[in-house]
């Protein structure tokens, strides 16, 4: 077992010289030997080993005995160990979640904190990597989902992935290794449990080879995912543009890359877990926006939408349209609905340019023909601005049609006026009444942010 240990870490690059390794100690025989296995190649990859534990207040007095027996473990090997207690129960209530869930946040939220910096190291074996592919195969997972439990995520390293139960126990066995038993590992009321105890001894009778049997194709589908997400990743890249994602470029894509790059768009965006169906909806946008220039707009959970719209897949929040109420100006910072106004009358006139900012969002005035307050707005229906240099007119409400500006924000855009009107609109420019000209003496600045 520690010879495959050592061909896993080094394989996957696990530790670095010199760093910490906190193990994720239950007191079972996996956890106990990860522990074990580490202490005796500690010097082999200069790591300094520590440990960590939490009771789930789950099993009442057999969770108390786990956490002494660790106290007394970690004592007796010289390991600092790093123990919480967590009422797990009442959190799930709380938050309506099952007991798995809420302890695993627990848990890695408690090894992080502890980390500082370091790696945590996990006892997942071999028998659970397969388990895993097993239940995700049964629930009809995607080719990520199948590839199970993977060496290395982020701090996360699993140094035992491709030592099986049978080595696991074989090593404790030898090396007179100590471990508690967690009673509710054989309650079948648990899938993974009836997956482990009765599907999984089948198949070991079906082909007695059948867990390196297992472990090449989870290897296997580990290569073919790593290719794809790779490809992925490259029309993502291609496909970015200043205020989306370019359509023609992710429907250029195969389409196995092309949903891929989508639900790793939808997932940055979005922050929130990868919804299946709205990627098969934006994808079909894509085509026909492709095929007939129509836009669509897709609802997602979460009051979000993604769109497609001048050729550009963009996303937005559904309730960004509400009006902000008129607020007044003062000099320094100003909250208008979703944006942030700064006002500064103290500009000196060598100091200036006209407007600043791509995004017409920095705005320098002639202060003198302010007239009574500044104010900001949202549009209304007659508003107009008067460009100087093309001596024009148009219409605040076509101004934002030639930018395509997103329908949804065009009613909560900030419009500054004054009591005689509008002098300048975020996104749109300025009306040559506020404009500097030779005659200015003062200047006011406007820079408006959205938050």
């Amino acid at each position: 077992m520690i010879d495959k240990v050592i061909k896993t870490a080094e394989k996957y690059n696990m530790f670095d010289s010199g760093g910490r390794v906190i193990v994720a100690l239950s007191g079972g025989s996996d956890s106990m030997a990860l522990l074990h296995s580490l202490i005796l190649l500690k010097d082999r990859f200069n790591i300094t080993v520590e440990a960590a534990h939490v009771n789930h207040c789950i099993r009442g007095e057999s969770a108390d005995r786990d956490e002494m027996f660790v106290r007394k473990v970690c004592g007796e090997l010289g390991i600092k160990l790093h123990c919480m207690k967590a009422d797990i129960p009442s959190m799930a209530k709380d938050k309506g979640m099952t007991l798995e869930q809420a302890g695993r946040i627990v848990r890695y939220d408690f090894f992080n904190s502890v980390c500082y910096g370091g790696i945590i190291a996990t006892a997942h074996n071999l028998n659970d990597r397969i388990e895993t592919f097993l239940f995700n195969f049964t629930r009809g997972s995607t080719l990520r989902g199948l590839c199970s439990i993977p060496p290395v995520r982020d701090n996360i390293v699993r140094p035992i992935i491709d030592c099986s139960k049978r080595e696991i126990l074989d090593f404790c066995d030898k090396n007179n290794i100590i471990y508690v038993t967690d009673e509710t590992n054989s309650d079948t009321v648990y899938a993974r449990n009836r997956i482990r105890h009765k599907v999984f001894p089948e198949l070991l009778e079906i082909n007695p080879s059948f867990e390196s049997a297992a472990l090449r194709c989870i290897c296997s589908l580990n290569e073919d995912e790593t290719y794809l997400f790779n490809s992925a990743m490259q029309v993502y890249e291609n496909s970015k543009t200043d205020h989306g994602y370019s359509i023609d470029t992710l429907c250029d894509a195969p389409e196995i890359i092309k949903k891929r790059a989508v639900a790793y768009i939808l997932d940055r965006e979005t922050g929130a877990d990868i919804d299946m169906t709205a990627v098969e909806n934006i994808c079909e946008s894509l085509v026909v926006y492709k095929e007939s220039g129509r836009g669509m707009k897709i609802q997602i959970p979460g009051g979000l939408f993604a769109r497609t719209r001048a050729g550009i897949l963009e996303f937005g929040f559904k309730d960004r349209s509400g009006n902000a109420e008129m607020i007044m100006l003062e000099p320094g910072e100003n909250i208008f609905g979703s944006y942030l106004i700064e006002l500064d009358y103290n500009v000196e006139l060598n100091n200036y340019s006209q407007i600043v900012s791509n995004e017409l969002s920095v705005f320098n005035g002639d202060s003198a023909i302010i007239n009574g307050r500044l104010y900001a707005r949202t549009r209304e229906p007659d508003d107009k601005i008067r460009f100087k240099k093309r001596s024009i007119s148009k219409s605040l409400r076509k101004i934002q049609n030639e930018k395509q500006m997103p329908p949804e924000i065009r009613d909560s855009i900030p419009v500054i006026c004054d009591d005689k009107g509008l002098l300048c609109a975020h996104g749109c420019g300025i009306d040559e009444r506020f404009e500097i000209t030779d005659k200015t003496e003062n200047i006011a600045l406007i820079r408006i942010t959205e938050l």
